[in-house]
């Protein structure tokens, strides 16, 4: 059992405190915890050109998170006890139609859904998620950029979801009482230009995500 991010969690957590019933002291005998299951699936496409033939990929991911928050003094722990990778399936191809040469993803690397901090904002439990990134294309070349997965959480990627939003967040009030499942579900794209000397390639990357959260108070 791994205790994550004790000290960011001090910071970010202090607020949660006070949702802990008002003759419960947090930490004590008989004080509330919660037992989290965050499970995440998407698919997902990418376009790479300027770099020889186009690189078309395509990918399916679902992933698992178990664990539960703790009340310890005045604020929670996020305890984290699994998670499994469901699915990952990515298939790249280049070259002309007819013709094409299509690659795999290996083993490794691999996408790994990690619940960073969980945030009182407002009267919303806001959790933050990242499925991290990996490095394409798949096929030889000197061109390599990042492949991005879904997360919950940041400006810059927040801006490029076109349908939906990628907040995770649940009203105090069920989240004090528990939660059997909440769905959240976006679509996300965005076209970058990278630039190497005299030429200039073009990143262009979509997903669609679905995000289930469940929440058991004990």
């Amino acid at each position: 059992m791994v205790q994550g991010f004790r000290r960011r969690l001090r910071a970010l957590l202090v607020g949660v405190a006070l949702l802990a019933c008002p003759n419960q002291v947090p930490g004590g005998p008989g004080g509330p915890w919660w037992e989290v299951r965050l499970a995440v699936a998407t698919t997902g496409r990418y376009v790479l050109r300027g770099d020889g033939p186009t690189v078309t990929g395509e990918y399916v991911l679902r992933a698992r998170w178990e664990g539960r928050l703790e009340p310890e003094a005045d604020d929670f722990l996020l305890v984290h006890l699994k998670t499994e990778l469901l699915e990952w399936r990515l298939r790249e191809t280049s070259g002309p139609d007819g013709g094409e040469k299509v690659r795999v993803a290996p083993v490794s690397p691999k996408p790994a859904l990690r619940l960073l901090y969980v945030l009182k904002d407002g009267h919303d439990i806001e959790f933050a998620f990242e499925l991290g990134e990996i490095a394409i294309p798949l096929r030889p070349s000197s061109l390599r950029v990042p492949l991005e997965f879904p997360r919950s959480f940041g400006r810059d990627y927040g801006a490029a979801v076109c349908r939906g939003s990628n907040r995770v967040v649940v009203p105090e009030a069920q989240f004090l009482e528990g939660v059997p499942e909440l769905r959240f579900a976006w679509d996300w794209r965005k076209v970058r230009p990278y630039f190497r000397r005299d030429q200039v390639f073009f990143m262009d990357q979509s997903h669609t995500v679905e995000a289930t959260i469940a929440l058991v108070r004990h």
